[in-house]
């Protein structure tokens, strides 16, 4: 075999990698000749085997010169040299490995070219696979950031991923007819310099960007110059030779339109799904921090309102109750004086029970506002359940009585004679569902009844269960959540036999909630209802008997009474008289520090709301010590017609000793005068 066809069988073995005999001659590596190539070394350098001998692989390997040095041999042993190889509208990268060959005693070498291509496709877009997670992770830890930083990043990631040098994004509005253009790149200052730099673009008439909102999908120009659709650029535009972009839709919507240009080559598919992967993302990071954004504002709107319909409800129910309690003032003086025939008795009684009822409807208000809005509390105390049970049900008496109902209250013997809960709120939830249960009966009975189950899972705790049954009217079954619900009615507003806000049930079913427990219904129209009430409590053994006080011991007092509306003075003051105390008014705040100042009251009957200095500001001088020649620990009982059970906790806080709401019954107050003086030792 000659020498020749020994070297192309010795090249022919590298095959599928080309490769190239070279002889040295002396010179650098980049100077020797090529001898012989194998067909593979044709394929990839585009060059016949003719065309390749003769010529040095400085001539036909890119920049060969400075990968192989100046040293006359070229070897790279085990090492695998990446190198590209350019030529023809196309970069090849490759691996070269170079190793000497001495053949009958001609020194050689011979270059390996290894096609990578397929090998550096894989590692790109494992290495975009990872930048993209890189930066949706990113993105996602950016929630709390800006918007338009979260944009600016997402376009630079974006612009870099597609190896282009410019790109935008921008917002569609809700007609998809206009676009909103937020953040763009450029290659380097100065490239774009057009002068008109709007930042809303019209669909309507514009050219190649609008066709991906038109047609609804991605969109790849790779010769802009000869694109059908396009309408042109400003001047001073960056020239454009590729483009390409993304709709980003939602709900069949488009929401975003991101765009890149100017690639060194082709846009691909896969260039498309890089964007769109990264976009969508995007855009789901965005549409959450707008729904956050418009939670809070909501937030903040419903606190704002319920804000105002709380200070409109306490206004209301201030300039309502004043003269309200002025009213029942008067009325209760009149109908405790003598020489009233029974006629007048009768008008005043109704005038005393009508403005009863109008009271009952501005607290059922403010019950149900203080509830929503998280105001009302509960208030745990150790109470005889019994007495609590039978005190609400015993003033309904009268009124069944009148009616010609039964009226019948039954506790069971497993119902303890103490317990701990919060007692008063349990009476109103019992008041409500008695009151309810007379005013929708027009014959029959009404019943109350009370059992206790024992609770395994709390030590000494058990549940409470009161059924309020009676032989009413019934509730029809599409009404019977509804009655539930604040001012629905179990009848027509337009022919309704019975008054009420329908309020009653509303609140006490929340009330049974707060206190961790339920309230149910069980009926059968037209002949009656059930409503069944279980809430926990605990039993209680050990309990301090305390003898009742004796009423006819009281002293006398000398109290002083700041409340500014004349009527409500008047009244007041008339009522302490009538009980043997001396009362002072005076119509402002300034005014009762001057008088205690002076000296000889046993008590301070504080109206909250005055001139000059209100009641709340008073009771702080007071207990403060700063106002010389004032007992600091005075009896203070608060007047206001502030109802809200957080305005009562801080006028108590502020260092009164009792507040009583007006209007208020004459025996409430007189009760919490001699239950004040007695803890306050002026008894």
């Amino acid at each position: 075999m000659t020498r020749a066809a020994l070297l192309r069988n010795i090249l022919k073995l590298q095959e599928p990698e080309a490769a190239l005999a070279c002889r040295t001659e002396g010179g650098p590596p980049g100077e020797a000749r090529i001898i012989e190539a194998n067909e593979a070394a044709s394929a990839l350098l585009g060059l016949s085997r003719e065309e390749l001998l003769d010529r040095t692989p400085g001539e036909v390997i890119t920049n060969f010169a400075a990968l192989a040095g100046d040293a006359p041999a070229f070897e790279t042993g085990s090492q695998r040299i990446e190198h590209t190889l350019c030529g023809k509208g196309r970069a090849t990268p490759v691996e070269i490995r170079s190793h000497g060959l001495d053949l009958d005693g001609d020194p050689l070498f011979v270059l390996i070219l290894r096609d990578i291509t397929v090998r550096r496709r894989r590692e790109m877009k494992n290495d975009l696979d990872e930048q993209r997670f890189k930066t949706l992770y990113s993105l996602s830890r950016m929630i709390n950031r800006p918007e338009e930083h979260i944009l600016d990043y997402a376009l630079v990631q974006s612009v870099y991923m597609t190896d282009s040098r410019m790109g935008y994004i921008g917002f569609l509005d809700e007609t998809e007819s206009r676009l909103l253009l937020r953040p763009w790149t450029v290659p380097g200052l100065g490239e774009c310099t057009v002068k008109d730099r709007s930042r809303v673009f019209a669909i309507e008439g514009a050219g190649l960007w609008a066709e991906a909102v038109r047609q609804r999908r991605p969109i790849i120009t790779n010769d802009y110059a000869s694109a059908p659709n396009r309408r042109g650029t400003p001047e001073g535009h960056v020239p454009l030779v590729r483009h390409m972009n993304v709709p980003v839709m939602d709900n069949n919507r488009i929401r975003m339109l991101v765009g890149v240009a100017n690639k060194d080559e082709d846009y691909t598919e896969s260039d498309v799904v890089q964007l769109s992967l990264i976009m969508e993302g995007v855009w789901h990071i965005i549409q959450r921090k707008r729904m956050e954004a418009d939670l809070i504002r909501a937030m903040r709107e419903a606190r704002q309102a319920d804000r105002a319909k709380s200070q409109f409800l306490a206004n209301m129910s201030h300039e309502l109750r004043t003269p309200l309690n002025g009213i029942m003032g008067m009325t209760q003086l009149l109908l405790g004086s003598g020489g009233l025939t029974e006629e007048q008795r009768e008008y005043l009684s109704l005038s005393l029970e009508s403005s009863i009822n109008l009271s009952g409807v501005l607290t059922s208000l403010l019950d149900l506002s203080s509830i929503e809005s998280g105001g009302t509390g509960l208030t745990r105390t150790d109470f005889d359940l019994p007495d609590v049970i039978r005190s609400a049900v015993t003033p309904q008496l009268p009124q069944a009585e009148l009616k010609g109902l039964q009226l019948a209250c039954r506790l069971d013997g497993s119902v303890p004679a103490r317990a701990h809960g919060d007692g008063e709120k349990l009476r109103q939830i019992i008041v409500n569902l008695v009151h309810n249960g007379v005013k929708f009966t027009q014959e029959g009975l009404v019943t109350v009844t009370a059992s206790c189950a024992p609770r395994e899972d709390v030590p000494d705790g058990i549940t409470l269960s009161v059924s309020v049954a009676d032989t009413g009217v019934g509730i029809p079954e599409d009404k019977r959540e509804a009655v539930f619900e604040s001012f629905m009615l179990g009848e027509e507003y337009m022919t309704k036999r019975y008054s009420g806000l329908g309020l009653g049930l509303t609140i006490s079913r929340k009330l049974a909630e707060l206190m961790g427990g339920t309230l149910e219904l069980e009926h059968h129209t037209g002949k009656g209802s059930v409503f069944t009430l279980k809430v926990p409590l605990l039993r209680r053994t050990n309990w301090t008997e305390f003898p009742a006080p004796d009423e006819t011991t009281d002293p006398k007092l000398n109290i002083l009474v700041a409340e500014d509306e004349e009527i409500n003075a008047l009244a007041t003051s008339r009522l302490l008289r009538t009980q043997g105390h001396a009362a002072i008014v005076v119509d402002n705040g300034q005014r009762a520090i001057d008088a205690l100042m002076r000296g000889g009251f046993d008590m301070v009957l504080m109206d909250v709301q005055m001139p000059v200095i209100n009641g709340l500001e008073v009771t702080e001088i007071i207990r403060s010590g700063a106002a010389e020649g004032i007992d600091a620990g005075i009896p203070i009982i608060g007047l206001t017609a502030f109802a809200d059970e957080g305005d009562r906790a801080r006028f108590l806080d502020a260092g009164m000793d009792d507040v009583v709401t007006k209007p208020f019954d004459a025996h409430r107050l007189l009760d919490a005068v001699r239950l004040v003086a007695r803890t306050r030792g002026r008894v």
